[in-house]
């Protein structure tokens, strides 16, 4: 629902606008209707989405290690 909130997407703006702060989240994997913010986001270039490997798009005990690698990796990268 925050997706239709104004202020929340007004938020989300500024908080990815402010160079000095890193953020990681979630967003919904491609599928269905993509909503509008969910793809501005997806396309900023100061984003980096990270995923697993197709067909199955969740998170296993198998791929998180490596998921957490690259992760922590470029969080590092963004603090130099």
């Amino acid at each position: 629902m925050e997706f239709f909130s104004q202020p929340f997407i007004q938020a989300v703006h500024q908080t990815l606008s402010s160079p000095e702060i890193i953020v990681l989240g979630t967003i919904p994997a491609l599928k269905g209707k993509p909503l509008a913010l969910v793809g501005e986001i997806r396309g900023r270039p100061d984003v980096k989405v990270f995923s697993v490997s197709a067909p199955c798009l969740q998170v296993t005990k198998e791929k998180r290690n490596r998921l957490l690698l690259d992760v922590m990796a470029w969080v590092q990268s963004c603090r130099k």
